[in-house]
C-alpha cells in the first residue's frame, strides 16, 4: 500500500482518477483501500461527487457539469433497501466515521453483513433494529419531554446524527411534530438559539464576508443546490429582531421542504445574512452568536444583498430558488421587487402567506357561497403579510371577474395602527398602502371599521394579540350568518383571538382559521376543528413545482395556481367539520398536487426549462419526492 500511495501522490489528479478506475475494475481489498486513499488525497471534494455519480444516478452530471433540474446525482430518491449503494462514495474512511455521518448513519439498523463489510463490528451493540422500530423508540423518547423546546432540541439532535430517521419520524407524525420543528416552538428556539447552538446547520454570511461571499458559498460541501431559504433575522415571526439567531427559521423551513415537499436534503441550503441587530438584549448577551453591532442599512445593506444574489447565481446557476424569509417590511418588499425580474425568488411572508390565505378563502366560499368578488375583506394589519394577501386576493378577483386590479382592490380595506386606511391619509401612507386607501371618513379603531365597512371576512396579520375582541367578533356575527375570521399572527401569544373565543363569541357560526395551531373546540355539543393557515401548506409544494419544471422565474400566476391547488384539496367532508384546509396527514399528497399546478403554469407561461413536459405532472411530482427509507449498503 505504501508504494501505491506514492504513485497516487506523484500523479496529476486526472491521471490518478484513471488509475483508480483501473484498480476498481480489479475488485478486492486493494481497490477498496485505493478508494479510501483517493478520498483522503483529494480532500473529499472530488471523491464525494464522482463516487455519488457512480453509486447513484449519472443523470445529474453531464461531462462534469451539474445540469440542475431534478436529476438525482446522489441516488437519494431512487436508492432503497432493494437498490444497494456504496457508503464509501462519500469518503467514509472508517466505520466510526460512517456512524457520525448523519446522511448515511443507520444506527442499530445496520445489518450483520453491513457491519462486517464496513468495519462496524463491535462499534454497535449486537441487536439489529428495523427503521420502524427505531422510529417507535424515538417517538416515545420525544413524547417524554413536556417542554416543547426540549422536544425541538431532541429532534434537532436526531437530524444531526441520523437524517433519514429524522425525516421518517417527521413525515409519519407530521400533525404532532410540525408545531415542534416549526411554529410555534421554532420561535422560542430562535430566541434562545445562542444558548442551544450545537453545530452549524447552514451558512452564516456577515458583513465580515463582504467581498468574499462567493468564496463562502463554495465552502458549503453540496454543489447541486436547488432551494435556498435566507433570512436577515430582523422580523422573526412576531418576535422582532433576533439577528443571527434567526437561523432557526431557514433550518426549520428547509426541513419542511424535505418532509412535506420531498425536496432532497442535500439540495437545500439555509443561510443567515448577519448585518447586526438592534435588539439591545442580544447586544448585551454574552452568549449571542452574531455580530455585536447595530444593524446596517442603506447602501451598505444593499451592496451586501447585491453581492449575495450575484454570488448565488454564479455558484448555483439561475434555477436555484431563493426564498426570502422574515425580512422586515421595509426590506421585504424592496428585495422582492428588485430581484424578481432577474432571479428566481420567492418571499414566503408576502407570497406564501398570501397563497395559503387565498386558498382558505376560496375553500370557505364552498360554505358561504358566491365568488370572491361578492365579498368584502377587512385586513387588520397593513404590513408585508397583510398587503401581500390583499394584493393576491385582488389579483384573483381581477382574473375571475375580468376587471382591472384597481377595480378589484375596492373590495378590500385595511386597518393599521392609526385606523382605517383612507384617502385623507394618503400623504403619510407608504406606497404599498396607498393602493388600498379608499374614500371614507376616518375610523380610529377596528371595531368602528367593522361596523362601518361591514366586511364578510376579517383577516388579522398585525401581530397584536387579542385584538379580535368579543365586541369585534359579535359585530362580525351580526353582519354575517357565517363570518370568516382568520387570526393569522403567530406565535400563539400574538394570535388575534383563540379558536375557542371565535366559536364561542360567534355562537358557533364562525369559519375560523389561525396562524398557530389550536385544539378542537366543543360548543353546544358540536366539535369544531380549527383550521391552521400554515404556510407549510404552500411553500414546500410550490418549491417542488419550481424545481421539477426547471422554472427560471416566479410569477403571480404561479402563486395563484398554488392557492387554487390547495383549495381543490378541501372536500365537502372537511367543510362539514369547519375545516377550510385539508388535514396535514395528507400533506405530501397536497404538496404533489400544488407542485403539479405550479409546474403546469410555468410550462404554460414558457418559463419551464425541464423539457419535455411530463404527461402527468402529479405522478411526476410524486416520483421526484425524496423518501427517507434506509438504503442497503454493499
Amino acid at each position: 500500500m505504501a508504494s501505491l500511495s506514492a504513485v497516487l501522490l506523484q500523479r496529476s489528479s486526472s491521471r490518478a482518477r484513471e488509475y483508480l478506475q483501473l484498480q476498481r475494475t480489479a475488485g478486492g481489498t486493494v481497490a477498496l483501500h485505493l478508494e479510501r486513499l483517493q478520498c483522503w488525497w483529494s480532500g473529499g471534494r472530488f471523491g464525494a461527487r464522482a463516487a455519488h455519480g457512480m453509486a447513484g444516478s449519472r443523470e445529474g452530471i453531464n461531462n462534469g457539469v451539474l445540469t440542475g433540474g431534478v436529476e438525482d446525482a446522489y441516488g437519494e430518491d431512487r436508492a432503497t433497501e432493494d437498490q444497494p449503494v456504496t457508503p464509501w462514495a462519500v469518503c467514509i474512511a472508517s466505520g466510526h466515521s460512517l456512524l457520525r455521518d448523519p446522511r448515511h448513519n443507520k444506527g442499530l439498523s445496520f445489518t450483520e453483513k453491513e457491519r462486517d463489510a464496513h468495519y462496524l463490528r463491535g462499534l454497535l451493540p449486537p441487536v439489529v433494529l428495523s427503521q420502524d422500530l427505531q422510529e417507535k423508540r424515538l417517538l416515545q423518547n420525544v413524547r417524554q419531554f413536556e417542554v416543547p423546546l426540549q422536544r425541538y432540541m431532541a429532534l434537532m439532535d436526531l437530524q444531526e446524527r441520523n437524517e433519514r430517521l429524522f425525516y421518517k419520524l417527521l413525515i409519519d407524525n407530521v400533525e404532532e411534530l410540525l408545531p415542534v420543528v416549526y411554529t410555534p416552538t421554532v420561535g422560542e428556539a430562535c430566541q434562545k438559539y445562542g444558548s442551544i447552538f450545537r453545530r452549524p446547520q447552514g451558512l452564516y454570511i456577515s458583513l465580515k464576508e463582504k467581498g468574499r461571499i462567493l468564496e463562502v458559498l463554495r465552502n458549503w460541501p453540496e454543489k447541486s443546490i436547488q432551494v435556498i431559504v435566507v433570512t436577515d433575522g430582523e422580523r422573526i415571526l412576531g418576535l422582532g429582531d433576533l439577528g443571527c439567531q434567526g437561523m432557526g427559521i431557514p433550518v426549520g423551513k428547509l426541513a419542511l421542504y424535505t418532509a412535506l415537499g420531498g425536496v432532497r436534503p442535500s439540495a437545500c441550503l439555509p443561510i443567515t445574512i448577519d448585518v447586526g441587530t438592534n435588539n439591545e438584549d442580544l447586544l448585551k448577551d454574552e452568549f449571542y452568536i452574531g455580530l455585536k453591532q447595530r444593524r446596517a442599512s442603506g447602501q451598505e445593506y444593499s451592496e451586501l444583498m447585491d453581492e449575495f444574489m450575484t454570488a448565488v447565481r454564479q455558484n448555483y446557476g439561475q434555477k436555484v430558488l431563493v426564498q426570502f424569509e422574515d425580512f422586515a417590511n421595509h426590506n421585504a418588499f424592496t428585495l422582492l421587487e428588485k430581484y424578481r425580474e432577474n432571479h428566481l425568488v420567492f418571499n414566503d411572508d408576502i407570497q406564501g402567506t398570501a397563497a395559503v390565505v387565498l386558498g382558505g378563502l376560496i375553500a370557505a366560499l364552498k360554505s358561504v357561497g358566491g365568488t370572491l368578488a361578492d365579498h368584502t375583506f377587512l385586513f387588520f394589519g397593513a404590513g408585508e403579510a397583510g398587503t401581500g394577501i390583499a394584493e393576491l386576493v385582488a389579483l384573483q378577483i381581477s382574473r375571475q371577474g375580468n376587471v382591472s386590479v384597481e377595480e378589484a382592490r375596492k373590495k378590500i380595506w385595511l386597518v393599521d395602527s392609526k385606523g382605517l386606511v383612507v384617502t385623507s391619509r394618503s400623504e403619510t401612507l407608504k406606497p404599498f398602502k396607498k393602493r388600498y386607501a379608499h374614500e371614507h371618513e376616518p375610523v380610529k379603531d377596528l371595531l368602528g371599521a367593522v361596523k362601518a365597512i361591514r366586511p364578510t371576512a376579517l383577516i388579522g396579520s398585525a401581530g397584536v394579540g387579542q385584538s379580535f375582541t368579543k365586541e369585534v367578533i359579535e359585530a362580525m356575527s351580526s353582519i354575517n350568518e357565517r363570518p370568516i375570521i382568520l387570526a393569522l399572527s403567530n406565535p400563539t401569544s400574538q394570535s388575534e383571538c383563540t379558536a375557542e373565543q371565535a366559536y364561542t363569541w360567534s355562537q358557533g357560526r364562525a369559519i375560523f382559521g389561525s396562524g398557530s395551531p389550536f385544539d378542537p373546540v366543543k360548543y353546544n355539543d358540536k366539535l369544531f376543528v380549527p383550521a391552521q393557515a400554515n404556510n407549510a401548506y404552500i411553500f414546500p409544494g410550490f418549491g417542488l413545482g419550481v424545481v421539477i419544471s426547471g422554472a427560471v422565474r416566479v410569477t403571480d400566476d404561479m402563486v395563484l395556481a398554488a392557492a387554487e391547488g390547495l383549495a381543490d384539496q378541501v372536500t365537502p367532508e372537511h367543510i362539514d367539520k369547519g375545516l377550510i384546509y385539508p388535514p396535514f396527514l395528507i400533506i405530501r399528497k397536497i404538496s404533489a398536487n400544488i407542485a403539479a399546478r405550479v409546474a403546469a403554469k410555468a410550462y404554460d407561461l414558457g418559463l419551464a426549462s425541464q423539457l419535455p413536459r411530463p404527461k402527468d405532472l402529479v405522478k411526476y411530482a410524486e416520483s421526484c419526492m425524496y423518501t427517507p427509507v434506509y438504503r442497503s449498503y454493499r
